[in-house]
């Protein structure tokens, strides 16, 4: 049985395991091949701050099964200059073996709500151009494109990936 809760620092490694394998599979295509097989999980383990409290620090949930870490959705306060008073939807990974299980639909849901409890007045996200299943995930709930584009560089740490991004907008929430 699913259950949603906060990750904190113990869960660190295997949910970043889970963001590896989410790379590798829903990337493959769209980003270097030789930078996705290059993803340890170290790289993303590193960068959470699960555990910490504050309002302008992201917060995960995550999805388990038991002992077992099936997804992750990380929400905050905007990144975006031109965005005042919204939300982002940093990320969200399901474990490739847990894809068209409605854990990602539960994990948006969870998202969107600690999204409302922020009182913000909508929410943004951006996805890679070429991802159109993503797309159409984030379409199906309500998500859409609202003509920003982007060019970022992911993994500085080993060969950087060049990606092309969109951005899309829930309002209301």
């Amino acid at each position: 049985m699913t259950e949603l809760r906060t990750a904190v620092p113990a869960d660190a490694y295997e949910v970043a395991r889970v963001q590896v394998r989410s790379w590798r599979s829903a990337y493959r295509g769209l980003i270097a091949q030789e930078f996705l097989d290059g993803l340890e999980p170290e790289f993303f383990a590193s960068r959470y701050t699960f555990g910490r409290v504050g309002l302008r620090l992201p917060s995960t949930v995550i999805a388990v099964d038991g002992a077992a870490i099936l997804g992750l959705a990380t929400t905050g306060l905007c990144r975006d200059d031109d965005c005042p008073n919204f939300g982002e939807l940093m990320a969200i990974y399901v474990d490739p073996a847990h894809v068209h299980r409605g854990v990602g639909r539960s994990l948006l849901a969870a998202a969107r709500e600690r999204l409302r409890r922020l009182g913000v007045a909508g929410a943004l996200l951006w996805v890679l151009d070429g991802n159109a299943p993503a797309r159409r995930f984030y379409e199906r709930d309500g998500w859409r494109s609202d003509g920003a584009c982007r060019t970022t560089t992911l993994g500085e740490t080993f060969g950087c990936a060049l990606v092309r991004q969109v951005r899309y907008r829930c309002q209301p929430l």
